[in-house]
């Protein structure tokens, strides 16, 4: 009876695992919720560790694996279908689950662009199918070496070779919607290498199959393959936007959204192409309307570049700026999110692994335990007969079990201190990410205040009528702003576009201040271009000297140099004021000397991350001249 209830009881959390892999995927398809998707995954994962199936446990693996695929995180998935694929390859399971895990493998492999890899594990796919004449996975496997190998130089003839053994099975199995999956992917390997004769060719046979079946869908498929086709290999325009039309059209009588979105976006590039920035302007913002409604992070930032752009050349330059902020700050967020994903991933990778060495030392002490059984059973046996042999063995065993437990007591603590060492390293990357992005975060601020001013500036010159003075310190506003959002993106920067960003920072305050101080920046002939450093580095140095040396100084002349120039190996920037000095600064308690501090303690700290990232140093040293005449700050890179 006790067999029938564990029996009764391991079926039914076998069809809960597999329910939840299921739950996982519909909630994927219907309503893409993403942190419920991996919940159920791994909630799957837990259940079939716990219940030690490896069959299982590699689907759930698999599972994820496939979710990470869907979100576009392909390197992450390659590793969760390899690990399913590893787990089963020399076990006796059903031949089918071999050839899924591989191809995914293969398929994750191939997207992030590790094509060794893919040919690899498509291969091993193959090879099973065609063991077991299975020609639906025959057709998958083949496709996937011809879509690897048409990305990899001089393999032409092998990928064509392949796709068409992909066509033959799908043929041989009268399966329609494989063959025009194949003609599909043969059709965009001659778009890729120019081939327009071959590439129209194939397409009209995949028109005619989806036209036989009367499949909506994949004629609007067909007919943007079209419109790709005219635009890439004949240079044709014209007839891409005409057959791209036909593509939106049916994308939106079948209500496939995700379609209509990207193909808007094309014919907003199209339209470029043709000179029809209107219309350009018009497909551009239909499809970032449909980017928001479906969090598509990507085309968000896709569609806002082109609307700024386009917006700039219109001379709508406030509007541009809107739509390069939307884009940029779209950008960022998905950085941030692809980063709580990595961390989120390679923790749950330290968790799975340490998970399956508990498992696997629970086995290893099963085994122990049943050895000593089978020992001590057999030493009742022959104790009736051989009592001084007995003793003999006693002793010996006692012996080997301490050897035993010695071994496996330092065996366990090595183990112990491994887990101990890849959870350090794992917190260790993990507040390194965080410092970066802390760092990161902090080179972008501008000062809101800064930001304000200009601006009301720029509204006052407007209200006297100095058009040009109002544009020409627009036209300064724009770029700076403008570097400002580009730069930060970057680990470092040319000192040359470094001292282009100082230059309109001066300029924007010089004439915001009435021409109070004067500026100038002397390189004595150093190749600006070959000397990098963090993003905005200087930006806070130099509103440091203006605001707090030169603004509250009463000198007739005031005065701030700049001066690069070669200094034994490597560079000096020396950025020299004659204001009122630090002395003084801090004696007037000013309500900026909180920031002041704060911004050069960043500065410290982003010195100090630049020389521990990156094989160049910088040493930053301050003076105070003398008689409270100024302030020096000597920047020497080697």
């Amino acid at each position: 009876m006790g067999v029938n209830l564990y029996a009764q009881k391991s079926v039914k959390d076998t069809l809960s695992i597999v329910e939840l892999i299921e739950e996982s995927r519909q909630l994927h398809k219907e309503k893409h919720n993403e942190k419920e998707e991996y919940r159920l995954a791994n909630l799957a994962i837990d259940k079939a560790l716990s219940l030690e199936d490896t069959l299982l446990y590699a689907r759930s693996l698999d599972n994820l694996g496939l979710l990470y695929r869907y979100h576009e995180w392909y390197k992450l998935a390659m590793n969760l279908h390899v690990r399913a694929y590893e787990l089963v390859e020399h076990k006796k399971v059903e031949t089918l689950y071999k050839m899924i895990f591989a191809n995914n493998a293969g398929l994750a492999a191939r997207y992030s662009q590790q094509y060794d890899d893919a040919v690899i594990y498509y291969l091993k796919a193959l090879k099973l199918a065609e063991q077991e004449n299975n020609l639906k996975n025959i057709a998958i496997s083949s496709n996937g070496l011809g879509n690897t190998l048409s990305k990899i130089p001089r393999e032409e003839e092998q990928a064509i070779f392949y796709f068409n053994k992909a066509v033959e099975s799908s043929e041989a199995r009268n399966d329609s919607l494989g063959m025009a999956m194949n003609y599909l992917s043969i059709a965009y390997h001659y778009i890729d290498n120019n081939n327009a004769e071959a590439a129209f060719e194939t397409l009209s046979k995949l028109k005619e199959i989806n036209e036989k079946l009367k499949d909506e869908f994949g004629i609007a498929i067909t007919n943007e393959a079209m419109g790709r086709a005219y635009i890439n290999v004949n240079n044709n325009p014209v007839l891409g936007k005409e057959y791209l039309t036909k593509a939106l059209k049916g994308y939106e009588k079948v209500n496939k959204i995700y379609n209509v979105a990207h193909t808007y976006n094309r014919l907003g590039n199209n339209e470029i192409s043709l000179g029809n920035k209107k219309e350009a302007l018009n497909y551009f913002q239909n499809s970032l309307q449909l980017a928001y409604k479906l969090e598509l992070l990507d085309l968000i930032v896709k569609n806002s570049f082109s609307i700024s752009s386009l917006m700039e050349e219109k001379g709508k330059l406030k509007e541009a700026l809107d739509y390069y902020k939307n884009a940029s700050r779209y950008q960022d967020s998905l950085g941030l999110k692809n980063q709580e994903i990595k961390i989120s991933a390679l923790t749950q990778e330290y968790n799975l692994d340490k998970k399956e060495s508990e498992i696997a030392l629970l086995e290893k002490d099963k085994i122990l335990k049943e050895e000593e059984i089978r020992k001590s059973s057999e030493k009742i046996k022959n104790q009736k007969l051989f009592s001084y042999a007995l003793a003999v063995c006693v002793l010996g065993i006692i012996l080997f079990s301490l050897i035993q437990y010695r071994n496996i007591s330092a065996r366990r603590a090595a183990e112990k201190q491994l887990q101990e060492n890849e959870k350090q390293l794992l917190q260790t990357e993990y507040k390194k990410s965080l410092a970066e992005a802390e760092i990161t975060i902090s080179r972008m601020q501008v000062n809101p205040h800064f930001i304000f001013n200009c601006l009301n500036a720029i509204n006052l010159l407007i209200k006297k009528e100095e058009n040009k003075s109002a544009s020409r310190y627009l036209n300064t506003f724009s770029r700076f702003i403008r570097m400002t959002l580009e730069l930060p993106k970057k680990e470092t920067i040319s000192l040359d576009e470094e001292l282009k960003l100082i230059n309109y920072y001066l300029e924007l305050e010089e004439y915001r201040f009435g021409g109070s101080f004067t500026y100038h920046i002397e390189t004595n002939e150093v190749n600006l271009s070959q000397v990098k450093i963090p993003p905005m580095l200087l930006q806070p140095i130099i509103e440091n000297a203006i605001w707090h040396g030169l603004l509250v100084s009463r000198k007739d002349s005031r005065e701030l140099k700049i001066i690069v120039k070669d200094h034994g190996n490597g560079t000096r920037i020396i950025i020299d004021d004659n204001g009122i000095g630090r002395k003084k600064s801090k004696e007037l308690k000013t309500g900026y000397i909180k920031k002041k501090s704060l911004g050069m303690k960043i500065t410290s700290e982003r010195i100090e991350h630049f020389n521990n990232s990156f094989d160049c140093k910088i040493k930053m040293s301050i003076i105070d001249k003398e008689d409270d005449s100024g302030t020096q700050v000597i920047l020497d890179m080697q």
